[in-house]
């Protein structure tokens, strides 16, 4: 029984479904932006991430929370308690979920937050209203030519022209995110403050409700054992 199964019936599981459905129309549209042409990222670049840590809302922790639980539990319960160490060979101010080693650089892709899925295939809105878009800043520019792009920032009728479609805009993503919080400030924390307490809260809900035991076979929330297991 995953997660969202186990809280059927709780405003978590309500943010969690919202948070679904979400990251399934940013798929939707990327994938008809990417279909029409447009740069794709290197395949085990990472170095957007490098020395970035994403600030998210509760919607994003909530989400990320639930997946760790499902996929990595031992994972999960590490961070929620403070034992998890992160992945070695990590820059410094890098995301602890960061993985240097592997192609996808994520050691919880499936359960990424917002800007890890937006960055490079997502555009924002000018003063006019319009959609435009700058390519990554990390892309070489010889690979970047073969696109019909260079550097510098794309006007809605430039990209229609040259794809026919529009990348999905990233303030339109953080939208529907954030109403799935009402009566929230739209306030974000760092990934590494919000996620572990995120996790604990989850692990209690699930204790209470009897659904699940929020962490692996006999676990129990944060702060009620010692000790603990680890894009």
């Amino acid at each position: 029984m995953s997660v969202q199964e186990a809280l059927e019936g709780t405003r978590e599981a309500e943010i969690l479904s919202g948070m679904e459905e979400s990251y399934r129309r940013i798929d939707e549209k990327q994938g008809a932006w990417k279909h029409a042409g447009a740069p794709l990222c290197i395949e085990g670049c990472g170095d957007c991430c490098t020395g970035f840590e994403p600030d998210i809302l509760e919607s994003e922790a909530l989400y990320l929370a639930a997946w760790l639980i499902d996929n990595e539990p031992e994972r999960a319960s590490a961070i929620a308690d403070g034992s998890y160490r992160p992945p070695e060979g990590r820059a410094q101010g890098t995301c602890i979920l960061f993985e240097p080693h592997s192609p996808l650089h994520c050691t919880a892709y499936g359960g990424r937050c917002l800007i890890c899925r937006l960055f490079g295939y997502a555009g924002d809105y000018g003063k006019d209203g319009k959609k435009r878009f700058r390519p990554c800043r990390f892309y070489p520019e010889d690979k970047l030519r073969r696109y019909g792009m260079e550097h510098r920032q794309y006007h809605e009728d430039e990209l229609r022209q040259l794809y026919g479609t529009l990348p999905p805009a990233m303030a339109d993503c953080m939208q529907q995110a954030l109403l799935l919080l009402p009566g929230s400030s739209g306030e974000t924390q760092p990934l590494r403050e919000i996620l572990p307490k995120t996790i604990r809260r989850l692990q209690w809900i699930l204790l209470c409700t009897g659904g699940r035991d929020g962490g692996g076979e006999g676990a129990a929330p944060a702060g009620e054992k010692g000790g603990g297991a680890g894009t």
